[in-house]
């Protein structure tokens, strides 16, 4: 084990979370209950990823403070009981996942999260799936700016005490390989979110893998060997 502290910085959507289903469902009847224009599975999968509102934009052109605080009002309706919430699939971490955290915390690793999720859930999910108390940094989409701007990541970096040079960040999205390129760390895609493999590797990723097995062994070999900035 080295001792040169290293940095896995894993988004949470679609990377450790196979959540994906859930989030279309919920978008989908927020969007029909709000009276909004219907909008397809595939636009919703497209923008997850993405800040809550710039994804609002992109989902509904034209949108702006109104329908932002139209959704607002809608998710605390739920929250309060006055509204039922829609009947969502359940929010599981993906096989696989926990072996490979292990294996990076037993190789000296520190592992923490980047997410554009804000606050609202965020803590019912890292619970639910187990992963609870196993990240020293966890930068949500209220604390800053989101995907691709580099600032959750750096400031992750920053927290943890660790070099861009010795930081991967593993993502599903090209927001996700995006943002790692824009902050000078190593870039990995998984395949088993949102985006395909060739949108990773054209957003920059120096690796693509479709299985947690390797991630271990990608990620030791971009800390150990160094990858293009």
């Amino acid at each position: 084990m080295s001792d040169r502290l290293k940095l896995a910085a894993f988004d949470l959507d679609g990377t450790l979370l196979n959540s994906i289903p859930s989030i279309v469902v919920g978008v989908t009847a927020c969007w029909e209950a709000l009276g909004f224009p219907e909008v397809t599975p595939d636009e919703i999968r497209n923008i997850i990823g993405l800040p809550w509102e710039q994804s609002i934009e992109l989902l509904n052109p034209g949108a702006g403070e109104r329908e932002v605080a139209m959704i607002k009002e809608y998710h605390a309706e739920i929250a309060r009981g006055e509204r039922a919430a829609p009947d969502r699939p359940p929010e599981t971490i993906f096989p696989g996942a926990i072996d490979a955290l292990d294996r990076l915390e037993a190789n000296g690793y520190v592992l923490a999260i980047v997410t554009s999720r804000s606050n609202r859930r965020f803590q019912d999910l890292i619970d639910n799936a187990g992963l609870a108390g196993r990240f020293v940094s966890v930068k949500t989409a209220d604390q800053g700016p989101g995907k691709p701007n580099p600032f959750l990541l750096i400031e992750a970096m920053r927290e943890a005490g660790v070099e861009r040079e010795d930081t991967v960040m593993i993502g599903d999205t090209t927001y996700d390989v995006l943002t790692a390129r824009n902050a000078g760390t190593g870039a990995v895609g998984v395949t088993w979110g949102v985006h395909p493999e060739e949108e990773l590797r054209s957003a920059g990723a120096h690796h693509v893998t479709d299985a947690f097995e390797d991630l271990h062994d990608i990620i030791e070999g971009l800390t150990n060997e160094g990858f293009s900035a």
